[in-house]
């Protein structure tokens, strides 16, 4: 899978990355630790919301942080299936007569998409009435099953588990999260199914694969990706990357200000670059340190 395809599923809940070489050196998946002049009041970590089996993630600093925190604070509170996701997308999703999505893509893109579609055993049937957005998300989706993705296996699921009786709260709710796209202008949403059709026509292995630059803690590379493919458009980036950061950035600012201490778990490239929640949270006044 390449980059951009990754990053929208590492952006949202339909998300997950190939399997990791043979061999690899020990992950140093980025934490800040989040403080003031009265002591550490939270953490910030970036997730991969689905991975191969035993892929190995955990270090001592991060079963540390959690144990520290007083609550585990996800992009969404509640625990997901695939059920639950699709009647979320369901209720967004359609708009009667709407017409096929191979006559909705630019031109250049019809035979793209045809090849998608053959690919992945799907076809205009499949989306009849559906939005771009959410053709886009299911084709998606479908490519990152095929590659092996598994959400049982991401970031999410170990932390809960980890964290024992602590409350678990979340930023969004899961209809939030796909009205982001749902409120995508038309234009948008037709470079986003483009360049899915794009991303899995062309699928390939890439040096700079998404989970190696989070495995490795490599902010800066997982940044870099976040304004490559659809998400150099501004409207997508904006919707999908920045408007949520300043969204969350204030609930998570008020959240420590009322005396919280939580530990916050969302996906990477929410994490990463001059926009991400450590630089926000830095700009309302708060310390954020990597911790090694």
């Amino acid at each position: 899978m390449t980059r951009p395809l990754r990053l929208l599923l590492a952006i949202l809940l339909l998300a997950g990355c190939h399997a990791p070489a043979p061999t690899q050196p020990p992950a140093k998946v980025a934490l800040w630790e989040v403080s003031n002049e009265t002591g550490v009041h939270g953490w910030l970590f970036g997730t991969i919301h689905a991975l191969p089996l035993n892929t190995p993630w955990k270090r001592p600093a991060i079963e540390q942080a959690l144990a520290s925190a007083d609550r585990l604070v996800l992009e969404i509170g509640e625990p997901l299936d695939d059920k639950v996701a699709g009647e979320a997308m369901g209720r967004l999703a359609f708009t009667e007569g709407l017409p096929p999505p191979s006559a909705r893509v630019g031109p250049k893109y019809r035979d793209v998409l045809a090849r998608a579609y053959r690919k992945l055993g799907l076809n205009d049937a499949g989306f009849k009435d559906q939005e771009d957005w959410a053709v886009a998300l299911q084709i998606a989706a479908i490519g990152g099953q095929k590659e092996g993705m598994m959400p049982d296996s991401g970031v999410e699921p170990e932390l809960r588990r980890m964290n024992g009786n602590r409350p678990v709260e979340g930023l969004e709710t899961l209809d939030g999260q796909f009205g982001v796209f749902d409120r995508l202008p038309p234009r948008a949403q037709q470079v986003l199914l483009e360049q899915v059709a794009v991303e899995v026509v062309d699928a390939k292995d890439d040096e700079a694969d998404m989970m190696q630059l989070w495995l490795r803690g490599d902010d800066l590379g997982i940044a870099r990706e976040s304004t490559t493919g659809f998400l150099a458009d501004a409207q997508i980036h904006e919707a999908l990357l920045d408007g949520r950061n300043r969204s969350w950035a204030d609930q998570i600012d008020a959240m420590m200000k009322r005396g919280a201490r939580p530990f916050v778990a969302v996906g990477a490239a929410h994490v990463a670059g001059s926009d991400g929640l450590p630089r926000m949270l830095m700009a309302r006044g708060w310390k954020v340190r990597r911790v090694d």
